[in-house]
């Protein structure tokens, strides 16, 4: 494989050539090497235009691999085919996102991309073990269709309107589901005894472990067996999970459906591993709740009944 000659010291990436013109690279089925250091293949393309029409996004259909060709990610599937980038990119520092916004509908293309830049550029995250003796992350798109910002506009909203329906029909039924809605917007799956009463206050240390991913049930999040926090400290978690903290008490357990807004919103994970408007699947166990003297000892939310 070309693999095998690429040296390893060339942080090897993609940078579709620049041009005031916006012309899309013309390298077909072999790999170049651009005068940066990075390398890329254009597949096929459309023979309607050889310029890049404008567009405010692009919708795209991607395979990250491994040097050997194991795919490990593919946004039809994890990311439930609501891959988007924006066009106005081509000076990031993200070198797929470039590559995307100089191709025109239709096209296909190969890139190679040292994992370093690749896992922190696209997930932001460290190489990851299956692929640490590996040299390059090979990234095979198709750009399936521009959009203007009215078109992503109107299937943005069509996706939002899909979130409650999966939600439903997760239930069985709507009046499934709102019967299993609670005030505070979440869905019980399980809910515990007594979890309509707090005893969680604002600069408490707290215990706990949980999971989550989609209703499908792919796992994508995890904590640690024993993970703590001030509760009431911001960011620590999504905005969900510290509303059903509120709900729970020492060594409950409880299963709950986050709607999107209460996840990780119109836009998906920062990471890029949740896509737009995901309903979210957790499980969250309070291990222990330890009491700080000197924390406000004022509820962080009032009581509510179901």
């Amino acid at each position: 494989m070309m693999f095998r000659f690429i040296n390893n010291f060339f942080f090897i990436g993609i940078l579709v050539i620049l041009t005031y013109s916006c012309k899309r690279p013309s390298a077909k089925n072999s790999y170049t090497k651009t005068a940066d250091g990075y390398w890329y293949s254009l597949v096929s393309y459309s023979q309607d235009n050889d310029s890049v029409a404008p567009a405010y996004s692009r919708w795209v259909i991607a395979e990250f691999k491994t040097q050997r060709d194991s795919v490990f990610f593919d946004t039809k599937n994890d990311l439930r085919d609501r891959f988007f980038i924006k066009s106005a990119v081509s000076s990031s520092a993200n070198y797929l996102k470039k590559a995307i916004s100089f191709c025109a509908e239709g096209d296909s293309m190969s890139v190679l991309i040292h994992p370093a830049d690749f896992f922190m550029q696209q997930f932001k995250s460290p190489v990851p073990l299956f692929c640490q003796k590996d040299s390059v992350i090979k990234v095979n798109f198709k750009v399936k269709k521009l959009l203007t910002q009215q078109q992503l506009a109107k299937l943005t909203q069509n996706i939002a309107n899909e979130e409650q329906l999966e939600i439903e029909t997760y239930f069985g039924s709507a009046k499934k589901a709102e019967l299993s809605k609670d005030p505070l917007g979440f869905y019980w799956v399980q809910k515990p005894e007594s979890a309509d009463t707090s005893g969680v206050y604002k600069g408490q240390l707290i215990t706990l472990s949980y999971s989550g991913g989609f209703l499908n049930g792919r796992m994508i999040d995890q904590s640690t067996e024993e993970f703590k926090l001030i509760y009431g400290t911001p960011d620590q978690l999504i905005k969900g999970l510290n509303i059903v903290i509120s709900r729970l008490k020492k060594g409950q357990t409880s299963k709950i459906i986050l709607p999107s807004h209460l996840a990780f919103g119109e836009n998906g994970s920062s990471n890029g591993s949740v896509p737009p408007f995901t309903p979210m699947l957790y499980k969250i166990k309070i291990i222990d709740i330890k009491t700080n003297p000197e924390a406000d000892q004022t509820p962080v939310r009032k009581k509510t009944t179901t």
